[in-house]
Order: C-alpha cells, then structure tokens, then sequence
C-alpha cells in the first residue's frame, strides 16, 4: 500500500471536506436516522482492514520518551 502525499493534500482534504459537511447538514436538520446510517457505512470494518491494521500494529514503532 503506498501513499501519494501530493494527492492527500489536493484531493484528501476537499473529500474530508465534502463528508463533514454533509454529516454536519444531516445533524444540524436533525436527520438522525440518516446521519447514523451514512456514518456507519463509511466507518465499517471489513476483513482487509483487520489485517492492514494488524501489519500496521506490528510495525509499530515506540514512542519516544522526552525528559
């Protein structure tokens, strides 16, 4: 899995953008029942994320300890 850092900037942050607003619309008119069930949908765990998580994890490095 790569990531192209260009891209994140130009694209990333206006589809962030464009998601927070329409859940921000869905709560703010009070549509609850639709805000949750297009929250859940983007937000669901599947098999390849377990494991891209579980790599993830065991490449972890530790923190670093400032005094």
């Amino acid at each position: 899995m790569t990531v192209n850092r260009g891209m994140l900037r130009e694209q990333g942050f206006k589809a962030l953008s464009e998601f927070l607003n329409k859940l921000h619309v869905y709560k703010s008119i009070g549509d609850f029942e639709t805000a949750e069930k297009f929250f859940l949908h983007y937000t669901k765990v599947d098999e390849t994320m377990l494991k891209v998580r579980e790599i993830v994890v065991a490449n972890k490095k530790p923190r670093r300890i400032e005094l």
